[in-house]
């Protein structure tokens, strides 16, 4: 039993020392295993010409830190090694060597380096060793001087300007395109070559936009290959490098990132580059469908997008899809399906925006056609998933059901119900739900006051102009009445100042027993106060009138005055005959401008420091500015007869009149030739038809696409974007509300 103890004991000793035994000479075989040699290769060399005793340097890899582990011979001669390290070894040329071959050997492996030649000519060094284009490159040697003709430098093959030589100095401008390349000098027949110049370039950036954080690569040449070698900013703004190699990096625009050039700084020289622009965060104003089936195509409209498609990206409940098509405002892509219900996504060059949610079923909105209108308007809803069994399906407009005319798998014919208001479309059937893209406005054109056969207003002369104050109550000009009619928002017409009998003095007064002598082209604006500033034409004068209907002269002898406009400050801008004439609140006037070229008989628009007026003899929109008088001819509009939406100078307009400004950024006129409502986004400096209509010569009330109307005129606008428009042609006052 004792032995038996024992035995086992001494046995779990000897195992012990085995298994570590074989621990320890597995892990020598594994470090043994994991030291892997670095190959021996030579990258560069230099000079490659010299005296005697001349210093040469050799670069690569796979060398000794020994200087007993290196050899070298030039021609068969031995030379003394200097230095060594594992990436350069320094060498002095023999002697006793003549020209030709040096070949280094390294613990017994052998690599041929290059030619030497022993000449006066040599390269000892270039200052510095790297740089953009029109850098200058101090090189150091001997035998510069030459009797027959100066010193030619060339940089990877190119010449190079010699901008100042001595016998043992030239200075050279790095030529364009250069390139990276040894740096070599030719004198009298000779020629020698020394160390390789690494050539700073720039050649590209991407995205060439974006915004704090986003990742742009950087192409070109002669970079660091270790990302702390690479000094990138964004016009003086430090960025970070994530990726470097010789011919790109990646770098991360920094948080207060400014429009301006991308540069990269290596051993203090500096490479320029493009401009990189900062743009706004993007905007999603609406996604199309906000349901539908794998396959199906997705619209997303809103702003600052990339118009390089690979520079949208799109997720749906984080899977990825396909973008098909991109531009700053619209992107459109594929549903890859699959997706769950979940986010739509859009980073756009890193800038990250969410959108609204997404349902991944069959049953999906893509379009209404129209998407606004009154109560009874005709609908056609297309998309996915409808039942063909018009009673399957089931429409509201706002909560409210809809009549369904017709149906079919893709689309949808309604009737729009008699309560409408603004607000979604829903779709449901076989127990899926869909909405609509966008809210269904309740929008249209609705007669205020007036129409055909109506006697209650006579502006059918040409030229009315109208003005709103801030309870809603419009004020327009009977022309051939010399009268100031007021409408209530009820549509109650009654006169506010003025009586149908011409004055040719200033007569003042409250109510009918002020006068007034209007000309065709007379206006009228009202400020914040709800006072009414009027031009009284042909007495040459502007008359203020105050809420209660008091009239006083506020102006005269302005020689011909037409249409006006007021500032934010409460100052008039009146055309004249030959000017354009501010008028301040002390009645002191100015002439901003001679000859004025404005439509005498259409209103122009002050948005902050500029004036927009209609030219229509050029058939633009132009605007100057009324503080550093600059002139911008040609602001909109693309000089031809026309009614075509798109970039502002692309469009094409036909007589534009009656200028508003809702505060929003859109400005909006009336096409009194086309009868429609066109709106100018200034940001995006677009135009587009808010309203129009099929045929001209008409009287209807409906939506903004089916209203008519017959010779339209002035337009003014109340606190709440509805738009009033002069009728002329139907001798009325329509109201125009777009939600």
């Amino acid at each position: 039993m004792s032995y038996s103890r024992k035995f086992n004991t001494g046995m779990h000793k000897w195992i012990g020392v085995l298994s570590l035994f074989i621990l320890f000479t597995s892990a020598c075989k594994k470090d043994k295993t994991e030291l892997v040699k670095v190959p021996l290769v030579v990258t560069d060399y230099y000079p490659n010409s010299g005296a005697q005793g001349t210093l040469v340097t050799v670069e690569g890899t796979g060398f000794s830190n020994k200087a007993d582990e290196i050899s070298a011979t030039f021609s068969g001669v031995k030379a003394e090694i200097v230095s060594a390290s594992s990436t350069a070894v320094v060498m002095r040329a023999p002697a006793s060597a003549t020209s030709g071959a040096i070949i280094m050997k390294v613990n017994e492996e052998s690599i041929s380096i290059g030619n030497y030649t022993y000449q006066e000519l040599s390269i000892q060094a270039i200052s510095p060793v790297n740089g953009a284009a029109g850098t200058h490159v101090r090189i150091t040697g001997a035998g510069f001087s030459s009797t027959t003709g100066p010193a030619e430098v060339y940089i990877n093959g190119k010449m190079a300007v010699v901008v100042s030589a001595s016998d043992n100095l030239l200075v050279a401008e790095v030529p364009e395109d250069a390139g990276t390349g040894p740096v070599t000098v030719k004198v009298n027949g000779k020629e020698a070559s020394g160390q390789t110049f690494k050539f700073q370039v720039i050649s590209g950036i991407k995205p060439a936009s974006g915004g704090k954080g986003t990742r742009v690569k950087i192409s070109g040449g002669g970079f660091d290959e270790v990302t702390a070698g690479n000094h990138v900013d964004f016009n003086g703004k430090l960025a970070l490098v994530t990726e470097a190699a010789e011919d790109y990096l990646v770098v991360v625009a920094p948080a207060d990132v400014q429009t301006g050039p991308v540069s990269v700084t290596i051993n203090d020289q500096k490479a320029t580059g493009p401009v990189f622009t900062v743009v706004p965060m993007p905007v999603i104003e609406s996604v199309t469908p906000l349901s539908g089936p794998s396959g199906a195509e997705m619209t997303i409209l809103g702003s600052n997008f990339s118009p390089h498609t690979d520079e949208n990206k799109v997720t749906i409940n984080g899977k990825s899809t396909t973008v098909l098509t991109a531009t700053p405002f619209k992107v459109t892509l594929t549903i890859p399906g699959g997706t769950g219900d979940g986010k739509v996504i859009l980073n756009v060059n890193d800038q990250i925006v969410q959108g609204p949610d997404f349902k991944d079923q069959s049953l999906g909105i893509s379009k209404m056609t129209p998407d606004n209108g009154l109560s009874g308007t005709r609908v056609t809803i297309t998309g996915t998933g409808f039942s063909a069994t018009a009673s399957a399906n089931t429409v509201t407009f706002n909560g409210l059901a809809a009549q369904i005319v017709s149906a079919t798998a893709t689309s949808l014919v309604v009737i729009t119900p008699p309560a409408l208001t603004s607000g979604p479309v829903k779709v449901v059937n076989a127990g899926q739900s869909a909405l609509s893209p966008v809210n269904f406005n309740r929008a249209g054109v609705m007669t205020l006051a007036g129409g055909p056969n109506q006697t209650v207003l006579d502006i059918s002369e040409r030229g009315a102009s109208i003005a709103v104050d801030s309870r809603g109550n419009v004020f327009v000009m009977e022309l051939n009445n010399h009268v100031i009619k007021k409408i209530t928002p009820e549509g109650v017409v009654s006169i506010f100042a003025g009586s149908p009998t011409r004055e040719t003095g200033n007569q003042n007064g409250t109510g009918t027993a002020a006068r007034f002598n209007f000309s065709f082209n007379s206006g009228i604006v009202i400020d914040k106060q709800d006072v009414l500033y009027v031009v009284d034409g042909l007495n040459n004068s502007i008359r203020k009138i105050t809420p209660a209907g008091v009239v006083n002269t506020y102006a005269v002898n302005l020689n011909g005055p037409g249409k006006l406009a007021i500032d934010d400050n409460g100052d008039l801008y009146v055309q004249t005959q030959y000017s354009l004439t501010k008028v301040d609140k002390s009645g002191v006037r100015t002439a901003v401008r001679g000859f004025y070229g404005g439509n005498e008989a259409s209103r122009p628009v002050i948005i902050g420091p500029y004036l927009y007026y209609t030219d229509n003899d050029n058939l633009l929109i132009n605007r100057f500015g009324l503080i550093d008088a600059s002139n911008l001819r040609g602001w909109a509009g693309n000089g031809e007869f026309g009614n075509s939406d798109g970039p502002k100078n692309q469009s094409m307009l036909a007589i534009p009149k009656g200028f508003i400004y809702d505060g929003k950024g859109n400005f909006y006129f009336s096409d009194g030739f086309k009868q429609t409502t066109r709106k100018l986004n200034i940001t995006l400096n677009e135009l587009s038809t808010v309203s129009s209509q099929s045929t001209s010569g008409s009287y209807k009330d409906g939506g903004l696409m089916d209203a008519e109307f017959r010779n339209r005129d002035d337009m003014a606008m109340d606190k709440d974007g509805n738009i009033y428009i002069v009728d002329a042609g139907n001798n009325a006052i329509r109201k125009m509300f777009l939600k």
